[in-house]
């Protein structure tokens, strides 16, 4: 698919977000080398709750996790999460070991500089609702007479969800922080 997109003219791509799924990892990293790869945090949470069974803890990861997200830097999220990790250590270590590890793929966010774009960009609910929304169109048709309509369908609900998040500032003009800078910060 990003070769497809690349052979098409695509170019520029400063940030990619997604679920943690190897290959498409990969793929982002080698079709857009420059561009900071945010883990969607809706997904990153659903990982960590489905690691313990306990109510308790996963309220306290699931408001953990929360807090730290909400922070204004980096530097503030990752202290936050230190402090999560350190209270979850005594009763969930498993997570706590896994939230060590992982957490700074989550964090990748913080290389856009406005607040308003951080807090949509930072996971794929935007996306995936626009996926819902073709299949619940497609499901109401159910058979297309040929493949054109179908691409008619779905053309016509991109360019009118294209539209919708145009209409909103966060989207026209994002600003980014080079990666080398963000690393520098974070480090």
């Amino acid at each position: 698919m990003f070769h497809d997109l690349v052979d098409r003219g695509l170019h520029g791509v400063t940030y990619v977000v997604s679920d943690e799924h190897a290959g498409l990892v990969n793929a982002a990293h080698r079709y857009f080398p420059e561009a900071v790869h945010q883990r969607c945090q809706v997904h990153y949470q659903r990982n960590a709750l489905a690691k313990v069974s306990s109510d308790r803890i996963q309220n306290l990861t699931t408001r953990g996790l929360r807090d730290a997200w909400s922070a204004p830097t980096r530097a503030e999220a990752a202290s936050r999460i230190a402090r999560l990790i350190d209270e979850l250590r005594p009763d969930a270590p498993r997570l706590a070991d896994w939230l060590a590890d992982t957490h700074d793929a989550t964090l990748a966010c913080y290389a856009l500089e406005r607040d308003d774009a951080r807090t949509k960009l930072r996971s794929t609910n935007s996306l995936e609702r626009h996926h819902q929304e073709v299949r619940r169109r497609t499901r109401v048709i159910r058979i297309f007479p040929h493949e054109a309509s179908l691409l008619r369908l779905t053309t016509a609900l991109a360019v009118q969800q294209n539209d919708k998040w145009r209409g909103q500032k966060w989207v026209l003009r994002p600003t980014f922080v080079p990666k080398e800078v963000l690393l520098q910060r974070s480090a």
